[in-house]
């Protein structure tokens, strides 16, 4: 007899699982505070045994992801426990985001706090990609080059790009003027240049907009507002949204772009090709000419 199941996939193995919960306790570590987890703790938290707990627990501590800082008293009876840490020094994050006029770079460590940030206003503008993405790997170089005094070692880069952003190219940016631009695969390339002699970082790159709603999702204090829209409001108008704590990104990968939904078809040109887009109200230009100001 012929099922009509649909196969499910492949079962995760135990690194695949021992991987996910080594995730989830640095995550719960982090998210209980400084100084304020233990073991016995984490274990409550997560639903793990304290067996497992432990043995998670040591594979991070020996991995530079977590460190020990004394006794912690809960007040009840028992030992004192561990208290547990997210590292100071070690792995850390490297962001770098692309704007229409300048480029952040920022190295932030495992307890999500920005530890070095470097920023410097270009303007972007009809300046061909590959320069562009090669002026923000020097800046990104200058910053790792910041960290590694503070003992701090980025092992992935996340790449803020505006436009409509999939498949680790920049689909179309009208602001900046790209168009199915490999924004991943030059900055890796100019990165490895700026940066000879070191490890080369896997690069991942999103929709400036999109990072920012997660951003704002996993440290802005909205632990109890899991659904929202998000909105960014710079030379170009973006937005993001955030659905039962999940990026929507629709169809295609764009939703929430928000800047160029059409709000009077018979409005001025845009730079995506559209007429009346409601960066062209809304946008930084369309404001400062509204108020009588010289955009330049």
């Amino acid at each position: 007899m012929k099922s009509n199941l649909t196969p499910l996939g492949p079962k995760a193995d135990k690194d695949t699982v021992r991987r996910s919960n080594l995730s989830l306790v640095l995550r719960a570590v982090r998210d209980e505070g400084e100084g304020e987890a233990t073991r016995a703790g984490v274990a409550a938290r997560v639903g793990l045994t304290r067996a497992a707990v432990s043995s998670l627990v040591e594979q991070l501590l020996e991995t530079g992801f977590l460190t020990e800082s004394g006794k912690t008293f809960s007040g009840q009876a028992g030992r004192p426990g561990t208290a547990l840490k997210t590292a100071r020094t070690g792995p850390a994050g490297l962001g770098v985001e692309v704007n229409i006029d300048y480029v952040s770079v920022c190295v932030v460590d495992l307890a999500g706090t920005g530890r070095v940030r470097l920023t410097e206003h270009l303007d972007n503008r009809g300046t061909p990609p590959a320069e562009v993405l090669a002026r923000a790997a020097g800046i990104a170089a200058r910053t790792l080059d910041s960290a590694r005094e503070q003992e701090l070692y980025p092992v992935g880069v996340a790449l803020a790009l505006p436009g409509l952003v999939s498949g680790g190219a920049v689909r179309q940016a009208p602001n900046l003027g790209w168009n199915q631009v490999p924004a991943e695969e030059l900055f890796a390339a100019a990165l490895t240049s700026e940066h000879p002699g070191h490890q080369e970082l896997p690069v991942r790159s999103e929709n400036e907009a999109n990072l920012a709603a997660l951003a704002e999702l996993w440290f802005g204090g909205l632990e109890r507002i899991r659904s929202f829209l998000y909105l960014t409001g710079e030379i170009g108008v973006g937005g993001a949204l955030v659905i039962d704590g999940e990026l929507l990104r629709g169809a295609h990968g764009f939703a929430g772009e928000i800047g160029h939904v059409v709000v009077d078809p018979s409005g001025p040109q845009c730079r995506c090709g559209s007429r009346g887009c409601l960066e062209q109200y809304a946008g930084q230009a369309a404001l400062l000419r509204a108020a009588g100001v010289d955009g330049g």
